[in-house]
């Protein structure tokens, strides 16, 4: 009752009897105005992850004239905001609401009214929420990999268990993912084929309880040399074990495709009797060296520049042979390529030890084996040169 805003004064009437004799007085009480303030602290209970800006609530306070509100400190610092004039909270830092680092966030909240100051407690109690992230993926893998070989895996994090499960892939077959770590593997390695597919697209779903993410992984395969490869100038039919040096022979025979005798008009010795891989250079340095300015077999490949290449030579008995093993793959790749299929006889650059009439041919039809033909005969000529990535 005592209350200015309600009644500034309080007035009472008194009696006074002395044996009969009354008396009546009025008693008075006038109230001073006092600046009053009260606050009330604020609790409030909101999902984990909202947005940055996302009202909370007023704080609840009263007193005369103007108030102003200021946080003094919270924890953690910097996740709300109070508006001065108004007392409203609001998510600041939104990444501070996350109930697995700060289930509860709390602040301290000071209320001025004019020099009377009065501080209350808010309280924002974060719900859990099932969450989950998941990351497209990008990998990187050679051709010709084995089966089950590991290619990289999906990531995901999130609350329960995650699971994974693939639900498209191009070329369909090609991976498989294990449901419960996300790892791909190669599922058919014949699909990791350069020339056939530069990559390899898988769409995946990951979900946990309430929560599904879609993601995709790209595979990139990374071109390894082979054998059949068209590439440094013409077909490769031979590498060295790492792979890292080889031949390859042109697409078309030479001349025109038209046979041509190996010596140069006369038969003479050359020197050139090597055999092995990695001799054809030489052999046909030393024919050339001998027989001098013409058209034959050695000087056609000598002379030829093709492909801004100008080391073509003619190739030793050995290096012949593996173009004959591989000769249905050459002769694929030059036909894909615009050239022709390998004719059946063709030159070596090895000629004969002790025989200067004959040099080695190979006739490429199956079960042949290396051979003597006469150097004034006709065969075809296929010219190779040697690469390496050194």
């Amino acid at each position: 009752m005592f209350d200015f805003e309600t009644n500034p004064a309080i007035t009472a009437e008194i009696s006074i009897d002395s044996s009969g004799s009354v008396q009546t007085l009025t008693a008075t009480i006038n109230l001073n105005d006092v600046n009053e303030l009260t606050v009330q602290d604020f609790s409030v209970s909101i999902d984990e992850n909202p947005s940055n800006g996302l009202s909370l609530g007023t704080v609840e306070a009263s007193g005369e004239g103007t108030l102003s509100y200021s946080i003094t400190s919270a924890t953690p610092t910097g996740a709300l905001t109070i508006d001065a004039g108004t007392g409203e909270l609001t998510v600041t830092d939104a990444t501070l609401f996350d109930y697995e680092t700060n289930p509860v966030i709390t602040a301290e909240v000071s209320v001025d009214q004019s020099g009377s100051v009065q501080t209350l407690t808010a309280t924002i109690n974060l719900n859990n929420v099932s969450e989950l992230y998941a990351q497209d993926l990008s990998a990187y893998i050679n051709e010709n990999p084995s089966n089950g070989q590991y290619i990289g895996a999906i990531y995901a994090t999130g609350d329960d268990p995650i699971s994974y499960t693939i639900t498209a892939q191009y070329p369909d077959g090609a991976v498989d993912i294990d449901a419960s770590t996300g790892q791909l593997t190669v599922a058919d390695s014949a699909l990791f084929d350069y020339e056939q597919n530069g990559s390899v697209e898988v769409y995946v779903s990951v979900e946990n309880s309430g929560n599904t993410e879609s993601v995709s992984a790209f595979i990139y395969i990374s071109n390894e040399r082979e054998i059949g490869d068209y590439a440094y100038g013409g077909v490769i039919f031979w590498m060295n074990e790492t792979k890292d040096e080889g031949l390859v022979c042109t697409i078309t025979d030479l001349n025109n495709g038209n046979t041509i005798q190996w010596h140069n008009g006369s038969n003479i010795s050359t020197g050139a009797i090597a055999t092995a891989i990695g001799t054809g250079q030489a052999n046909t340095s030393a024919i050339v060296s001998s027989q001098g300015t013409g058209s034959y077999a050695a000087s056609l490949c000598d002379e030829l520049v093709l492909n801004n290449y100008s080391d073509w030579y003619l190739p030793s008995i050995d290096e012949l042979g593996e173009i004959y093993a591989n000769r249905e793959i050459i002769s694929a790749t030059s036909s894909a390529k615009g050239g022709t299929n390998l004719s059946i006889v063709n030159w070596s650059s090895t000629e004969q030890t002790g025989n200067v009439n004959n040099a080695y041919i190979y006739i490429f039809a199956a079960g042949q084996s290396p051979s003597l033909n006469a150097k004034a005969n006709q065969a075809n000529v296929r010219a190779v040169r040697s690469w390496s990535d050194f």
